[in-house]
């Protein structure tokens, strides 16, 4: 995606974050002074730290990387139902998420959808395969083995990522929400080469109709599920 503000192009990464927190050690080791600052995993993850790093870290990493010119398009954060999660509706999100003319809204991630998370479509994949060859010891060492693996993954790899992602929502509404589809391989690396790469995938006036009447006998008369009007 190409910024004008910043004439280069974005490589469509936000940034990465861990659940950690540092301490001074309080005895002395072979592999630290006593004192000295390290890093461990925060022991609960509930809804407050998982806010908290919504509204300090996520938020402000889209809004500073994010092509400006797109400022008030719709920007999905998405998220799976684990419990620290917060609601779409959480008043504090909704206020962080418009602030300054932004429009960026949580979306919970579809049950038993896989396919729908780019994060294990292919991020943590192409991650750990790059991760795997810088082998160390360590949180700390750790951290950085996956800041670089992340830094290092290719634009290429994430616009295949978001590519297959749209197959596979395509391949959803095909199945009218089922799951029972092969993964599409679209032979992205051949369409590459010869410069036919689509930068999305389109769906077809029928496909979406159908979709939305499937939506609207889900909700059995109350809210739509899903309002299209509103994106």
């Amino acid at each position: 995606m190409y910024d004008p503000h910043r004439k280069q192009h974005w490589d469509g990464k936000v940034g990465i974050w861990y659940f950690t927190e540092q301490y001074a050690a309080k005895r002395r080791s072979k592999n630290r002074a006593k004192g000295d600052i390290c890093t461990r995993n925060i022991d609960t993850v509930d809804r407050t730290v998982y806010k908290n790093y919504l509204l300090t870290k996520v938020f402000p990493a889209i809004k500073e990387k994010w092509p400006r010119k797109d400022r008030g398009q719709v920007i999905f954060v998405q998220q799976d139902n684990a419990k620290p999660h917060v609601p779409p509706s959480e008043p504090d999100i909704v206020a962080a998420g418009t602030e300054g003319g932004w429009n960026i809204r949580i979306w919970c991630q579809a049950p038993n959808s896989p396919d729908l998370n780019c994060l294990d479509l292919g991020v943590f994949a192409s991650m750990q395969s790059l991760q795997h060859r810088l082998p160390r010891k360590g949180i700390e060492a750790l951290i950085a083995s996956v800041e670089e693996a992340y830094r290092d993954m290719k634009t290429d790899t994430v616009d295949n990522i978001f590519l297959s992602l749209q197959a596979c929502m395509l391949e959803i509404l095909r199945q009218k929400g089922g799951n029972l589809y092969k993964t599409p391989h679209l032979g992205k690396a051949k369409l590459r080469r010869a410069k036919l790469l689509p930068v999305s995938l389109s769906c077809s006036r029928d496909l979406y109709e159908a979709a939305i009447v499937l939506l609207r006998a889900a909700s059995r008369g109350s809210a739509l599920l899903f309002d299209s009007s509103s994106i």
